[in-house]
């Protein structure tokens, strides 16, 4: 019974304080509540009303970002410079890859000019390749600086 008295008395002590604060100055506490009512109406308003806005860029980003990555690699496949592009030893260009690099140089879309070499087997071949299409690109163009020479492990179509 005591138990009974005293969970009553905790919850009956529990409505009166907040009552109570309330009591000290009703109209205060009306007014808050009321102007929190009044906010929250108007922030779901503006969002109802501005409902696919916010979502619909975050959607479009996520669909165009493989797009992107496609067009990357297929710049770099396009501007790759081959074994095929090298004589026997795999050191010195043929008059293709030649070609090639004159192509990238002035008819590549500008954002896209980057000379990517196949790697080859030994590092040392594939030092000398990066120095000599270094070298062609300076010659092509005395009056540009020259694109970025990059290596890369992929294997031409």
């Amino acid at each position: 019974m005591a138990a009974r008295t005293a969970r009553f008395a905790i919850a009956c002590w529990l409505i009166a304080a907040p009552t109570s604060l309330a009591l000290a100055n009703p109209f205060q506490c009306l007014w808050t509540g009321t102007k929190k009512v009044a906010s929250d109406i108007a922030r779901d308003t503006k969002r109802r009303n501005c409902w696919p806005e916010p979502f619909v860029y975050p959607d479009i980003q996520s669909v165009r970002a493989p797009f992107g990555v496609m067009i990357a690699h297929g710049w770099r496949q396009q501007n790759l410079i081959g074994d095929y592009h090298f004589h026997e030893g795999g050191i010195g260009l043929t008059e293709a890859g030649r070609q090639k690099i004159r192509w990238i140089l002035f008819e590549a879309a500008p954002q896209h000019r980057a000379i990517y070499v196949q790697m080859a087997d030994d590092p040392n071949v594939t030092a000398a390749r990066v120095a000599e299409i270094q070298q062609v690109a300076a010659q092509l163009s005395p009056y540009h600086e020259p694109p970025p020479v990059l290596q890369t492990r992929i294997q031409p179509q």
